[in-house]
Formats: C-alpha cells, sequence, structure tokens
C-alpha cells in the first residue's frame, strides 16, 4: 500500500500537478488547486482532519469537500442512468 501512495504521488509530481501541504503535513487532493494565499488571522479547526488554520482556509477546505461531492453525485448519476455506456468506456 506504501509503494502505491509513493507511486502516485510520483506520478502527480512528474505530470506536473503542484501539491499543497496541509498544516498537518498531509497533501490536500492537487485537484483542489492552490490555498488561498491571503487569509485571516484566526485560529479554527479544519475540516478532513487538516488540522488548525484560518477561518479562510476552513471556507476553501469545506468548498473543496462539497465539490467532491457533487462530483462523484453527478458521476453515480450518469453511471445509474447509462448503464451501457459505462460498459462501452470499459471495453
Amino acid at each position: 500500500m506504501k509503494h502505491i501512495l509513493i507511486l502516485l504521488l510520483l506520478l502527480t509530481v512528474l505530470s506536473g500537478c503542484k501539491l499543497y501541504n496541509s498544516p498537518t503535513g498531509s497533501y490536500y487532493p492537487y485537484w483542489w488547486g492552490k490555498p488561498p494565499t491571503i487569509q485571516t488571522q484566526d485560529h479554527v479547526h479544519l475540516p478532513g482532519g487538516y488540522g488548525h488554520g484560518s477561518s479562510t482556509l476552513r471556507s476553501w477546505i469545506e468548498l473543496n469537500i462539497k465539490r467532491d461531492a457533487i462530483d462523484k453525485s453527478l458521476e453515480k448519476l450518469y453511471i445509474d442512468n447509462n448503464p451501457q455506456t459505462l460498459q462501452e468506456e470499459l471495453r
């Protein structure tokens, strides 16, 4: 499992995707892009296990989590409504 994570990290970096660290040291998903550079000076708990940071960062994380949930719902809706198309794509 550790080798797979290292391989995925390496492929992400080599493909030109920039990774950004959270306050806990873990990486945000690369498709979230760059975290906000200008942030408030408050200190709040961040969702998703990303530790503590500003409320600006919290809002950015919450927005991206919601976007991911919407993307997942749309993908499921597409698969549920197009089973034949999915089978053709998998061939």
